[in-house]
């Protein structure tokens, strides 16, 4: 079955685009599962600053969006398309299948990044083409406590693994945030923890692993999540898997960028560790 796919971009002021017929879905085959992608040009319907650093973009969805977009995963990675013809990876904070909106939340940052600006300067009404991989495979193991752990890039994905945890277990998160008016409020059915860490210069350094690796762990059944910048990412990674020897399946360690690098650039880096970890 093939669909007709249109990416619009912006090239010496004039608004262009590329028609091409390809298949509804590309397949992509990962840990045994079949995933396919699915994309599609959305148009901006409100922008909302959260707080000071925090910016949350809601794409308006049409019928056939929602049943194009039906089989993905809220707290999943997407790929948003910008008009520079950039791509970045994001993370889908909500589809609501009643107001028939997506949301895409942002780390503001001035015009440092092609998404920063793009957010900043969005208004209802633009388009953006996103494209996300098929498949609800759950974001955490089933475990009695859980401990999330991250930066400002982390909200998104941490805020959508909150609202997924039942009622009866307990959850820690740990947030470094620019300041106190940046706060959110975070939402769980579980028995939520919440610790805001101040840092106004991320940029710079964190203490985030320092934090953690002064926290005292007991035994449990506890499943431990963190995204943060790619230095406290391996830090932590380390930590948990050589000093503390934990098994692979009760911690996941990401990394969403890198002091000092593009995505590109980081990404390239972390590509390039994991073939050499093989």
């Amino acid at each position: 079955m093939t669909t007709v796919l249109l990416l619009f971009y912006y090239r010496q002021g004039l608004l262009k685009f590329v028609v091409s017929k390809e298949n509804k879905m590309s397949k992509n085959k990962i840990d045994g599962i079949m995933r396919k992608g699915v994309q599609s040009v959305f148009t901006v319907k409100e922008k909302t600053f959260l707080t000071p650093h925090y910016i949350r973009v809601k794409f308006a969805m049409n019928d056939e969006q929602l049943e194009l977009f039906s089989n993905v995963q809220t707290g999943g990675h997407n790929k948003l398309f910008f008009p520079d013809e950039t791509r970045r990876t994001y993370t889908t904070r909500h589809i609501d299948f009643v107001e028939k909106e997506l949301w895409v939340d942002f780390v503001a940052h001035g015009d440092n990044g092609p998404a920063s600006a793009w957010a900043n300067r969005t208004s209802p009404g633009d388009r953006l083409a996103i494209g996300m991989k098929e498949g609800r495979r759950p974001l955490f193991p089933e475990v009695d406590e859980y401990l999330f752990i991250g930066d400002s890039t982390a909200l998104p994905v941490i805020g959508a693994m909150l609202e997924q945890l039942p009622a009866n277990v307990q959850v820690q998160v740990i947030m470094e945030i620019p300041g106190k008016e940046d706060e959110l409020k975070l939402c769980s059915e579980a028995h939520l923890a919440t610790r805001w860490v101040y840092n106004s210069e991320p940029e710079q350094n964190s203490d985030l692993a320092a934090l953690v690796r002064n926290m005292e762990f007991s035994g449990g059944n506890r499943f431990v999540f963190v995204a943060a910048e790619y230095d406290t990412a391996k830090n932590l990674k380390n930590y948990f898997r050589n000093e503390l020897a934990w098994p692979s399946e009760t911690f996941s360690v990401v990394s969403y960028w890198k002091r000092g690098e593009s995505e590109d650039q980081s990404s390239a880096k972390r590509r390039e560790e994991r073939q050499l970890s093989v």
